[in-house]
């Protein structure tokens, strides 16, 4: 049986949703909360795990005592959900080529710079914020009634754009709410606050 260790930062949107689907499954795993600021992600143990020194990280330990690591998280949520289904993967590459850019233009400045986004880059990801909300207009998730990985990727997006909340509301997006609560009642609130309240408190912090 192989062993899981997931190397994460409450602050990756990737990392909490990896963290919400382990939960929602209930497959054990160790938790490892890492350090940036003490380099964590540059130490010779993790640079073998992951050479691009990110997280997420999920390290696969073998019962012959050897492993390998998996990194990307919308990678790693495939591999634990042995996903092969291309409606799926659509979404998960709309997040990644679309959606993801778009939202670290605006939050980014504020975040790491202390700065004011470029507002010349907000119509780009309210344009996208309109598009999934538009998507959603007659559907429980984002491939009907059954829950995805393709959802809790994008859906940890959008919480990370409400750092920026004066920018760009959610609660002006309806459907993108409607979404997100049945998301956290099919995880289960008790989950879904042990994944988000960590992430809450840090951007608390920050200000």
């Amino acid at each position: 049986m192989v062993k899981y260790t997931l190397y994460y930062i409450n602050g990756c949107p990737g990392a909490r949703a990896v963290r919400m689907y382990l939960k929602h499954k209930k497959i054990q795993v160790e938790e490892i909360l890492v350090d940036f600021s003490k380099g964590d992600h540059k130490t010779e143990e993790f640079l073998k795990l992951n050479p691009m020194h990110t997280v997420p990280t999920l390290k696969l330990t073998y019962p012959d005592g050897t492993y390998k690591g998996v990194y990307e998280s919308r990678i790693i949520l495939k591999y634990l959900d042995n996903n092969t289904d291309i409606e799926v993967d659509k979404w998960l590459f709309w997040d990644l080529g679309f959606l993801n850019p778009n939202v670290g233009k605006i939050i980014y400045p504020r975040i790491f710079r202390n700065e004011e986004p470029n507002m010349k880059d907000l119509p780009n990801l309210i344009e996208k914020f309109e598009y999934l909300d538009n998507s959603l207009k007659s559907t429980k998730y984002l491939l009907g009634d059954t829950l995805t990985i393709a959802d809790l990727s994008s859906s940890m997006l959008i919480e990370n754009t409400q750092i920026c909340k004066d920018l760009i509301d959610v609660n002006n997006y309806p459907n993108i709410v409607l979404w997100l609560n049945n998301i956290k009642k099919e995880i289960g609130v008790d989950k879904w606050n042990s994944v988000m309240e960590p992430f809450y408190k840090s951007m608390i912090d920050k200000k």
